[in-house]
């Protein structure tokens, strides 16, 4: 028996080290991956609620978009919503990113779809989906593949950069979650359905190329697909969960007026944005 008394002299002393670490709090459980007391909300319209409505300002920001959803979630706590329709990458940089400061620790942003007037050429489309159609993708998609190909010679793509990198250095302790898109249409809701999700998964594409370049590897800004999400749920879908313009319109719940045409219902702001964004917390 003597010779095991060393062995728990030893452990003894090992069981007051872990004791001490622990009293230090270097052992404690690290906090909840998705508890956050400080989110602000950076965007466009997606990222504003519109097509959701009612709207509380002339930025057409919703209590029914995804920024006042996660805020609804116990551990996260809405500090200021910045967005506003019709913002682009540049009017975030320089009406919105100034609402961040030292404090905040969760950022999100769905921005660069009116950088490529994706809207407008949404509403050609639905209106002639012919030579006018064809154009106005060709024009747009033309800028994405410059973008994914030399980012560095691409205006769009530099300009997603800048504003991921001015979150970063405004916002330097916030996680920054940067979503996508969501394809607006079934593939067999009409000719115009497949290239129109096809600029859209370009789109996505040079966003979630931008969010790892402006990350670097440190896992701070993370890119959200939000188009797995909406699957299924589409415009030709039996329920979109994307407001179908009137001159699409047949008997879906989710038809609108044509300003809040081409954007989430209230249901694609729960089920596609919020979750996709919650699910990327984990």
């Amino acid at each position: 028996m003597a010779t095991k008394q060393p062995l728990r002299r030893r452990l003894a002393r090992l069981t007051g080290v872990i004791a001490a670490l622990a009293f230090a709090g270097l052992t404690a459980a690290p906090a909840s991956a998705d508890r956050f007391d400080s989110y602000v909300a950076l965007g466009d319209s997606y990222a504003a609620g519109q097509g959701a409505g009612p709207y509380a300002d002339t930025c057409l920001r919703s209590d029914h978009g995804y920024p006042a959803l996660l805020d609804a979630v116990r551990k996260i706590s809405l500090a200021g919503n910045a967005a506003c329709s019709g913002a682009t990458t540049s009017t975030v940089r320089a009406d919105q990113i100034p609402s961040l400061d030292k404090r905040v620790d969760l950022v999100t942003v769905t921005a660069g779809g009116n950088d490529l007037d994706s809207i407008g050429a949404l509403v050609i489309c639905s209106q002639d989906s012919g030579q006018a159609c064809t154009a106005a993708l060709a024009q747009r998609a033309a800028v994405l593949q410059t973008a994914l190909n030399t980012p560095a010679a691409s205006p769009f793509f530099q300009d997603l950069l800048a504003m991921l990198n001015d979150v970063k250095a405004k916002a330097p302790r916030a996680d920054i979650y940067v979503t996508g898109y969501p394809l607006l249409f079934e593939p067999f809701a009409g000719p115009a359905a497949g290239p129109i999700n096809g600029l859209t998964q370009q789109l996505n594409a040079v966003i979630a190329t931008a969010a790892r370049q402006a990350d670097g590897g440190r896992s701070k800004v993370n890119y959200v697909d939000v188009s797995r999400a909406f699957a299924g749920h589409g415009i030709g879908s039996a329920q979109p969960w994307i407001v179908v313009p009137p001159q699409l319109c047949t008997a879906s719940a989710a038809c609108g007026t044509p300003t809040d045409a081409f954007h989430p219902t209230a249901d694609g702001y729960a089920n596609g944005y919020a979750a996709s964004i919650r699910a990327a917390f984990r």
